[in-house]
């Protein structure tokens, strides 16, 4: 019996909530959205429930006003605004870019390769200071078409420039050993091993476009890993980045 009256009580004080829930939104007025194919109406309610139209936006991003003395239009009108202003600098960049005369097939990519960053247990394992960093580097410099730059570094401090000026590319690689699952080639079986990561950030600037890659393989493989790692990035410079870098 005790039951069955917790649940008339619940019943009654969830009408109740319902109840008092319709009656505010009632004698409340605020606005209200529809959105239907991409495109998205807003209205706004009185006090009485009374919907009238304040804004369309269609599918495409373009708003109609129906009323200018609405502060949500007028906030909605002030960000297509912008919208346009940012769209219209962005397409005289690209008419800017497309202008120029990009860089021919057998023309140099002068690439800023930065020293790798070592996580803990990579320091620790490389044989000595700076010998993971000459390995990648080693197989950058047999390229025909890429050509490694230094960083100026007769500057400091704050002054000291992150990368090359002249640099069309910027390589940031990063190494570390982590614990993987592989099949141990003697067993034949799935088992724990220490697996060397190699991973880059490949950046340039006119156009902007960010490539990141990585590779990884058994610790004890390293060398053929920083190779297949090596060959990603050139690839991504080669491939994806050289045909859109504008002639020096």
């Amino acid at each position: 019996m005790a039951i069955k009256t917790r649940h008339v009580v619940q019943m009654i004080i969830s009408a109740c909530f319902t109840a008092v829930f319709f009656t505010i939104a009632a004698c409340s007025s605020g606005y209200y959205t529809t959105n239907v194919n991409g495109g998205k109406t807003v209205y706004r309610v009185d006090e009485d429930g009374a919907k009238m139209l304040v804004y369309e936006t269609d599918q495409n991003g373009k708003t109609t006003i129906h009323d200018a003395d609405d502060p949500m239009a007028k906030r909605q009108a002030a960000a297509q605004e912008v919208a346009e202003q940012l769209g219209a600098k962005r397409a005289e960049q690209l008419e800017q870019l497309n202008r120029t005369p990009k860089r021919q097939p057998s023309d140099p990519i002068y690439v800023s390769l930065a020293p790798p960053v070592l996580d803990a247990q990579m320091e620790k394992a490389e044989r000595s200071k700076g010998a993971v960093a000459e390995q990648i580097r080693t197989e950058f410099q047999a390229d025909p078409i890429i050509r490694l730059i230094e960083e100026n570094r007769s500057r400091s401090g704050l002054l000291k420039p992150h990368v090359a000026a002249n640099a069309d590319v910027e390589v940031l690689p990063k190494v570390s050993l982590k614990e993987a699952y592989g099949i141990d080639r003697k067993t034949g079986k799935p088992g724990k091993m220490l697996a060397v990561v190699f991973e880059a950030t490949i950046t340039t600037q006119i156009p902007p476009a960010t490539y990141n890659v990585s590779e990884s393989g058994h610790v004890l493989r390293n060398l053929e890993v920083s190779k297949r790692f090596a060959k990603q990035v050139k690839q991504v410079i080669l491939e994806k980045i050289g045909p859109t870098i504008p002639a020096h």
